[in-house]
C-alpha cells in the first residue's frame, strides 16, 4: 500500500505550525507561500514542502529580512544561498544600527523615568530637547570633533550614566530658578540674574579639566558657526522668552565688565 505524504487544511496546518490562518492567507496573497495540493472540495492543502518553506521564511524573518526581501531571496533563479551570503554583511550592518538605536531609546527612557521619579518638573519643551540630544548624540560627537579638541570632546561624551543623570537634575533645578526669576520680574541687571548665568557656565564646564581652553575653543566655534548658514534651530530646554532673558543678562554682564575695565584704566 502506498504511503501518502501528510496534507492539512489551512486551519489544521496553522494550528500545528503555530501560525495564524490570516498570516498564511497573506503569504499566499503576496505569492510567498502557495500550497500546490488541493482536496476534492477545491481547498488548498499544506504538506511537508510547505512546512519546510515556512520554516525558511521564519528563519530569514528572524535575521531581520523583510517579506519582500525573503521573496526575492527564495523566489528567483539565483541560488538562495549565494544571494543570502552576498546580503549578510549589509543585513548585519542594518541590524547593528537598529540595535544601537534601540539602546539609545532605552537609555533615553531610563533618563526620563529617573527625572520623573525624582519629581522634577518637566515640560514638553524640556522633554523634546532631552530626547533630541540623546537621539542625535553621534551628530553632537561629530560636531565636537570638528570644532573642539579631541581631549575636550572625549570628556563631554565619556560621562557615565550616573553623572549624566546628575547633570539632568542640576540643569532642571537651574531651569526652575530661571523660570522663578522671570515670574517674579527680576531684572536682567540684578545680581540674582548674574548668578544664573554664572551657574550655567559652571554646569556646562563642570566635567572639563581645562576650562580656559574650552572657553577659547567655544568662542572660535561660535565665530565659525556664525559664518555658516543655519537653516533651522535645534530644540533646547529653553522657551524663546527664556532665551531672550538670558541674552539680556549676558549683555548686562558684558556692559558691567566693560564699564569696570574702563574705570581701572
Amino acid at each position: 500500500m502506498e504511503n501518502k505524504a501528510p496534507a492539512f487544511t489551512i486551519s489544521e496546518f496553522g494550528r500545528r505550525a503555530r501560525i495564524t490562518v490570516r498570516t498564511l492567507r497573506f503569504y499566499e496573497e503576496i505569492e510567498l507561500l502557495i500550497p500546490t495540493q488541493q482536496n476534492s472540495a477545491g481547498h488548498r492543502l499544506y504538506g511537508l514542502a510547505e512546512l519546510a518553506k515556512l520554516q525558511l521564511i521564519q528563519s530569514l524573518k528572524f535575521l531581520g529580512y523583510s517579506l519582500q526581501e525573503i521573496k526575492s531571496l527564495i523566489g528567483n533563479d539565483t541560488p538562495a544561498f549565494a544571494q543570502l551570503e552576498k546580503s549578510l554583511p549589509l543585513q548585519h550592518k542594518l541590524l547593528t544600527e537598529k540595535r544601537d538605536e534601540l539602546n539609545r531609546a532605552i537609555e533615553a527612557l531610563e533618563r526620563v523615568q529617573f527625572i520623573m521619579r525624582e519629581g522634577k518638573p518637566i515640560s514638553w519643551t524640556v522633554l523634546i530637547s532631552l530626547l533630541f540630544q540623546m537621539e542625535h548624540e553621534q551628530d553632537q560627537r561629530e560636531w565636537a570633533k570638528e570644532y573642539l579638541s579631541d581631549e575636550i570632546a572625549n570628556q563631554f561624551f565619556s560621562l557615565p550614566k550616573e553623572l549624566r543623570q546628575q547633570m539632568d537634575m542640576e540643569m532642571l533645578d537651574w531651569l526652575a530658578t530661571v523660570k522663578n526669576l522671570m515670574k517674579e520680574g527680576v531684572s536682567p541687571q540684578s545680581p540674582e540674574a548674574f548668578d544664573v548665568l554664572v551657574k550655567l557656565t559652571e554646569l556646562a564646564t563642570k566635567h572639563v579639566d581645562n576650562k580656559e581652553d574650552l572657553a577659547e575653543q567655544l568662542e572660535k566655534a561660535q565665530e565659525l558657526m556664525e559664518a555658516e548658514e543655519i537653516n533651522f534651530q535645534f530644540p533646547t530646554i529653553l522657551t524663546l522668552e527664556e532665551e531672550t532673558f538670558l541674552k539680556e543678562i549676558g549683555k548686562s554682564m558684558e556692559a558691567l565688565y566693560n564699564e569696570n575695565k574702563d574705570h581701572e584704566e
